[in-house]
């Protein structure tokens, strides 16, 4: 279904994006691998084989624009366009928000906001009539839990401003497609920050049981191949959780409640 294309991945080292690289590359397409961390982009890139230029690492810090242009251009230089690009980089975090220094919420907001769109503006020239851009965006803009405050925040700014994209440059082709992702098991919360800037490494339960990334990967390119717009993947009781947020939302925000101040609160 993507034979030919050129997709570019950022976050490809792991998780999601490794299992989204994999699927894009086993349907054809000329895969552009993209995170921070250049070893392990290199292992995903000697798993996919090497097949006559199919693939390109990448090294991009999405938080440093620099590294964005300079990037852009390589991508350019090898393949002169890009079909789609794959907005799954992000970063969450793990306290609460009086806890929580200001250059935290900075910083989550470069990664999973500005990176992706400041990524968009310098790729979506190159894109010809037709050009997708895939939004991974999370359960958690649809509705906001303690602990979290800044990854549904820039979560859900991320599919506004995409949204708004949409509606601007639909003319030349462009489309969008955002999917909001539940539970998947991944190293997100592994990595995720804490209240001074630290990372959190540890693997929640709600990651340990989420969905398989592979088959999460499968959905996704069915829901490009299908060409549609916003699709829910996610765990039942999620899907009910974004309902009763919708619909109930003072049922919602009670429920979602940190325990009493004197009790130690679940992450």
């Amino acid at each position: 279904r993507f034979k030919g294309k050129v997709v570019w991945i950022t976050g490809a080292s792991s998780g999601i994006g490794e299992a989204l690289a994999h699927a894009f590359h086993n349907e054809g397409a000329h895969v552009i691998l993209s995170a921070r961390r250049v070893d392990e982009l290199n292992r995903v890139a000697h798993d996919l084989g090497d097949g006559d230029g199919e693939h390109l690492v990448i090294p991009l810090d999405l938080a440093d624009e620099t590294s964005l242009s300079q990037a852009a251009g390589l991508a350019f230089e090898r393949f002169g366009h890009v079909d789609i690009l794959v907005n799954n980089a992000g970063r969450t975090m793990r306290a609460t928000i009086v806890k929580t220094e200001m250059n935290v919420f900075r910083d989550l907001f470069e990664t999973n906001f500005f990176g992706p769109l400041a990524l968009a503006r310098l790729v979506l020239p190159s894109m010809a009539e037709g050009g997708r851009i895939l939004v991974i965006s999370s359960i958690a803009a649809k509705y906001s839990t303690p602990l979290r405050s800044g990854y549904s925040a820039s979560k859900a700014a991320l599919e506004r401003i995409f949204a708004a994209l949409l509606a601007e440059e639909w003319s030349r082709g462009l489309e969008v497609t955002t999917i909001v992702l539940g539970s998947a098991n991944t190293n997100i919360s592994v990595n995720a920050a804490t209240g001074n800037g630290g990372t959190y490494g540890k693997k929640n339960k709600i990651q340990a049981d989420g969905m398989d990334p592979e088959q999460v990967a499968r959905r996704i390119l069915d829901a490009v191949a299908r060409g549609r717009r916003e699709v829910m993947i996610a765990p039942l009781w999620q899907c009910w959780h974004v309902w009763r947020a919708k619909y109930f939302p003072w049922w919602s925000s009670r429920a979602l409640r940190l325990p009493a101040r004197n009790s130690s609160p679940k992450t």
